[in-house]
């Protein structure tokens, strides 16, 4: 009985343990369980996850290429200007350094590595690392962005509404005129007063051409003098040397004589525009022809820009063949700053694009005389007299927007675009592009560059270049800072001999917003980008022109003494309300 009860007892043992392993084991499956369980469902939100974040990149893909075709389509169908190859360089105007031996033009670039050859073998035994080459400036028969873009039907009716809204100005113009003066004035009493003592500018504008004329002969002289003194090295120097400075100081004295005139006339703004625009014009017109032939001199050889080929020079004989002077007298008058011998010409003249491009001339002249007379006199034409409390600064200030940016577009418009347009059709000049689609840019590198292309060709070809190359040794940012501040003081220098009166906004404008912009604009995006250069653009405008028309009144009708020279740099709408 005793060894039943104990086989019976190790039996319920046995029989508990079993029980309360089989109790662990399903605790421990069910664990197991629960995990692969939480495995496989944090598997599938994963999954889930991923595929979602796939399906939206590869739906974005496919309709960023579907864009790109219905865009592609677009070009070939309507925009037929812009669907060339980029191979063709259509909408590009410089090429590599590496493909500018296979171009006919001349290279500066190329005249830069024979001057480097010159003084390696000068000086043999030292090795420098020279500046990495820089794309040439190339010329090709195309037409400007906004001509080739209103050949689409759907901007020629945007281009049809500026139409529209500039004669209900007109009619506005001339309903006020006959209502309110009992007459009509169609701005002819604006024009008048604008351009009076124009003669003067006319004349003085001969006597400059004059001078141009004569820098032709006078680099002819140098170029045959040195070239007779080649078997003596220090009268060679001498004499070049002495050019030098004298075609320094010439320039200077242009300039100068140039902006005195305008203080000594008493010029209106628009004559002191002109006068002062065109000599800007001329000197770097012959700094252009200057510097690009002086360099060919001093290489020993002179290539022309034709097909013809080159002349070379040797130590012992040098053939030296200077451009022919209708070449020179062409490059006077062409839209371009950039000297070649030669250019892309059309095969003949559209008289009916021409006469386009003058009546757009005459209607923005119109609508200039129309914002001044109903806006900028009317805002500003007693200021330096009234009482003008913040307030009222703030509403005068903002309500020049428009109109100060109506003024920003309409004069790209009609310098860059029409006048430059007209005056190629004349001259059966073919390179259209004076600016490119500066509208789109991302960033305010793109609009400098893109603005006005005319005068960054200038600045690039024969500032930025040169400081690269023989100052800064290849430095970029050393010479964009001296293109920079060299472009913001001739446009400071232009405005303030204009308006007779120094009020640098413009150059302060440039060296602070436009340099923190510069670097912002960098970093963003493209479409932000394009949205910062334009808000920028808009208020910066509105700022600018409202400033500079505030101190012109200013000085007019508060006229004060200047006991130092500290005084001028105080502006006088400043000392008006601040006494």
């Amino acid at each position: 009985m005793a060894e039943g009860k104990i086989k019976c007892f190790r039996n319920e043992q046995n029989s508990s343990s079993r029980n309360d392993q089989l109790e662990k084991d399903h605790t421990s499956g069910n664990s197991d369980y629960l995990e692969r369980n939480y495995l496989r469902d944090r598997l599938q939100s994963l999954q889930n996850v991923l595929l979602k974040d796939f399906k939206k990149r590869m739906n974005e893909e496919i309709e960023g290429v579907v864009q790109e075709l219905r865009q592609q389509e677009l070009r070939m169908n309507e925009f037929k200007g812009f669907a060339k190859s980029q191979s063709d360089n259509t909408w590009s105007n410089r090429i590599s350094a590496a493909d500018v031996s296979n171009h006919v033009q001349i290279s500066s670039q190329k005249i830069y590595s024979e001057q480097t050859e010159n003084t390696q073998n000068k000086l043999p035994t030292k090795h420098k690392k020279q500046p990495r080459p820089l794309p040439e400036k190339v010329f090709a028969v195309r037409e400007s962005y906004l001509t080739a873009l209103l050949e689409v039907d759907h901007m020629r009716t945007i281009y049809h509404i500026f139409i529209s809204i500039l004669l209900v100005l007109l009619i506005n113009g001339v309903l006020y005129d006959y209502l309110a003066e009992g007459r009509i004035y169609f701005g002819l009493g604006t024009f008048k007063s604008s351009l009076e003592k124009i003669e003067y500018v006319f004349g003085i504008w001969l006597l400059e051409h004059a001078v141009v004329f004569l820098l032709y002969y006078a680099f002819k002289l140098w170029a045959n003098v040195r070239l007779k003194l080649a078997r003596q090295p220090a009268m060679q120097s001498f004499w070049s040397h002495s050019c030098l400075i004298t075609y320094i100081s010439s320039q200077l004295v242009f300039g100068y004589v140039t902006s005195a005139l305008c203080l000594k006339l008493q010029l209106t703004f628009i004559t002191s525009s002109i006068l002062l625009l065109e000599s800007t014009r001329l000197l770097m017109k012959m700094h252009s022809f200057v510097r690009t032939n002086a360099a060919r001199v001093l290489v020993g050889k002179l290539k022309l820009d034709t097909d013809s080929g080159e002349i070379q020079g040797t130590k012992s004989s040098i053939a030296l063949r200077l451009p022919a002077f209708s070449s020179y007298l062409y490059f006077l008058f062409a839209p371009t700053l950039i000297y070649r011998d030669s250019y892309p010409r059309t095969s003949h003249i559209r008289w009916r694009f021409a006469l386009a491009r003058f009546l757009e001339i005459a209607a923005i002249a119109f609508l200039y005389s129309y914002l001044f007379e109903r806006h900028i006199k009317v805002q500003f034409e007693d200021f330096g007299r009234e009482e003008l409390p913040m307030r009222s600064l703030i509403i005068k200030l903002h309500g020049m927007f428009f109109p100060n940016n109506i003024i920003f577009v309409c004069g790209f418009y009609l310098i860059l675009h029409s006048w430059l347009n007209f005056t190629s059709e004349l001259l059966r000049f073919g390179d259209r592009m004076f600016y490119k689609d500066w509208w789109t840019s991302a960033n305010y590198n793109a609009y400098y560059r893109d603005w006005n292309v005319v005068v960054h060709d200038w600045l690039y070809e024969y500032i930025y270049k040169d400081t690269y190359y023989y100052i800064f040794k290849g430095s970029k940012l050393s010479a964009t800072i001296v293109v920079f501040y060299t472009s913001a003081l001739v446009h400071e220098h232009i405005i303030s001999f204009a308006l007779r009166l120094f009020f640098p906004v413009l150059f302060c404008f440039f060296g602070g917003p436009g340099i923190i912009m510069l670097i912002i604009t960098r970093k963003v995006s493209k479409r932000i980008g394009n949205f910062l250069v334009w808000a920028t653009l808009i208020i910066g405008t509105g700022l600018l022109f409202s400033l500079y028309s505030m101190e012109y009144y200013a000085r007019l009708n508060c006229p004060r003494t200047y006991d130092k020279w500290t005084d001028y740099l105080v502006p006088t709408a400043w000392t008006c309300y601040n006494k």
